[in-house]
């Protein structure tokens, strides 16, 4: 009768090990996906040597400002505009990218992607395709009431250039985000989302101007409306 006993306490055992073992061989088991995501210009070129970072997105779901900490892993574009990513865990990742420029406008696009084991994901995206609407429309300081028609405006990267009376005519000149105020005050520029914007307001005729405007940033595929006060020309 003991042996019977010792021999039934020796299969109980056996029977714990062999269902710990089995446990960790499912943890172990996790397989890996992976991640190939490309940036492109308008005509489909990629874009080489353009840093692109994974963030986890259950902790970094703030894509203006990800936490630090959630950051997996940063790499740039390959000739092709390709940055690869292997053997990431299954999971949904925040991609951001704020260094991609096409006509030297610079683009900043974040969107989230899932990773799924056993997939090679492959995306393409054209970065400036991440752009909104800036709608404005301008008004006379003198009655705030009169539109001004006729006058140019331009947008431009209130964290990029630090605007002075030497630049700001280059600034005008070089910029492709501008546009003329039609017979309403209204002009609406495309420019690239998430980035702030400020604005120069200037008479197309004798050039004189007028900036130091509130600034603004619009989402993806969004839209502001905003009206702008300014001195009569």
């Amino acid at each position: 009768m003991k042996f019977k006993i010792m021999v039934l306490l020796g299969l109980f055992i056996l029977t714990l090990s062999c269902k710990k073992i089995t446990n960790v061989k499912l943890v172990d088991g996790v397989n890996s996906g992976k991640l190939s995501y490309r940036l492109v210009d308008d005509a489909g070129k990629g874009l080489a040597g353009i840093k692109v970072s994974l963030y986890d997105a259950k902790l970094g779901l703030n894509t203006n400002y990800p936490d630090p900490s959630a950051l997996v892993g940063s790499i740039r574009t390959d000739q092709d505009g390709v940055a690869y990513f292997p053997d990431l865990l299954p999971n949904n990742y925040l991609v951001t990218c704020d260094t991609a420029r096409i006509n030297k406008v610079r683009y900043r696009t974040d969107e989230f992607v899932q990773v799924v084991a056993d997939v090679d994901k492959k995306k393409s995206i054209n970065v400036s395709e991440f752009s909104g609407l800036l709608n404005l429309t301008l008004i006379s300081t003198k009655d705030y009431r009169t539109v001004l028609k006729n006058v140019g405006v331009v947008a431009y990267p209130v964290n990029e250039i630090i605007l002075n009376s030497s630049n700001v005519f280059e600034v005008i000149n070089s910029s492709t985000l501008k546009g003329v105020t039609d017979a309403n005050g209204f002009v609406s520029i495309k420019v690239p989302s998430n980035i702030p914007f400020n604005f120069i307001v200037y008479n197309i005729t004798n050039r004189n101007l007028a900036y130091g405007y509130n600034s603004y940033s619009v989402a993806k595929n969004a839209k502001i409306n905003a009206t702008l006060y300014s001195d009569p020309f």
